[in-house]
């Protein structure tokens, strides 16, 4: 049964090329195979998969058009009912996209092609979970973390073994022509060859180490350096940092994702924090200067006579820096005034005297 492209990447068939793009940037992050749970990879890797076909299609006019005139017959009948991923990856405009998130290793690896770069390999993008306080999100940080991924054999220097020979099957290409039929007549695209993997090569003797695989798996420290002012969700990118890819290549990224801890004392928005101070009815009416704790250091604060509950008393530049700290943003300080549940007689007294006054 053929899917529904407006279905998958969750947008109304109206949908304007920006909602198509933002819905299926948001998809394709959420499926990323680097976030699959454990034992869920393969289900991730389809998802990704249908939506990256889906975007590929709806982010094309011509081809949108065609699909909304042609419906189910279109996935049928057309070259992508024979998944010519070869052309797919065209029809996104190369790299684009996909090396915006750091899918493009990722996109090469699963549909089997990717940028007609040669037969160089990409390694796969890493994506990892952090987690900072607000101080050091407001300070920045250099944190080392663990990473266990693959890295490039030692014994064999990534070849897989040693005495390499070209390949049989593909003739030192890389790569398989595939040929399949279609109601437009012959479809022609290539795969990689399952024999050597892209390398148009192989040895006669496999590494021990690697078992010919050219890459081991290790455990590696890596510095990241969180800027200031980094909020929660952002990711910072580390160039190089990801899997090495079998038999030499190019590594993949690691991509750090941000996690921010609630704070005893704030609550962020955006680049503002918000303080919520309790005073008494007295303070209230007669005004105040109190102690308060910023990011940095405490401030006193001085309360106006005559303030009401809610109202906001704004501390300019004591707030977030904004990333990279080129300023800061403000503190908030909400007043909430803490009405007593029980009353001296004394207390009640001067209350009814003030009462009689008013």
């Amino acid at each position: 049964m053929a899917k529904d492209y407006y279905e998958i990447l969750k947008v109304p068939k109206g949908a304007s090329e920006d909602e198509i793009k933002k819905s299926y940037r948001k998809l394709a992050m959420k499926h990323h195979p680097d976030r699959a749970p454990e034992g869920k990879k393969k289900e991730y890797e389809e998802k990704f998969k249908e939506i990256s076909q889906a975007y590929g299609v709806l982010s094309d006019k011509e081809k949108r058009a065609q699909y909304d005139q042609f419906g189910q017959t279109f996935e049928g009948g057309s070259p992508f009912g024979q998944r010519d991923f070869g052309s797919f990856y065209d029809a996104f405009g190369g790299q684009d996209i996909f090396e915006d998130l750091g899918f493009g290793r990722i996109f090469e690896q699963m549909f089997g092609f990717g940028p007609r770069r040669g037969t160089t390999q990409l390694g796969q993008d890493i994506v990892i979970d952090t987690e900072l306080s607000l101080e050091q999100a407001a300070q920045g940080i250099e944190k080392e973390i663990e990473v266990r991924k693959w890295v490039t054999c030692p014994d064999c220097g990534g070849k897989g073994g040693r005495n390499l020979k070209k390949c049989p099957k593909c003739h030192g290409s890389g790569y398989e022509q595939i040929r399949s039929n279609s109601i437009f007549g012959m479809f022609v695209h290539r795969r990689p060859c399952e024999k050597c993997e892209t390398r148009g090569e192989i040895p006669e003797k496999k590494c021990k180490d690697c078992r010919g695989e050219g890459r081991i798996k290790q455990i590696k420290k890596i510095k990241v350096s969180i800027p200031l002012g980094i909020d929660n969700g952002q990711i910072v990118k580390l160039s190089g940092q990801g899997e090495v890819p079998s038999y030499g290549g190019r590594p993949g990224d690691l991509y750090v994702n941000v996690h921010i801890k609630n704070h005893k004392d704030f609550k962020r928005q955006g680049d503002d924090l918000i303080y919520s101070l309790k005073i008494n009815y007295t303070q209230a009416a007669l005004g105040d200067k109190i102690e308060i704790p910023t990011l940095d250091k405490k401030v006193r604060l001085k309360i106006p006579s005559g303030i009401q509950p809610g109202e906001v008393i704004e501390l300019k530049g004591k707030g977030m820096p904004k990333l990279y700290g080129r300023s800061k943003g403000d503190l908030r300080v909400i007043v909430q005034v803490d009405v007593p549940k029980k009353l001296s007689r004394k207390q009640k007294k001067i209350l009814e005297e003030l009462s009689k006054s008013e």
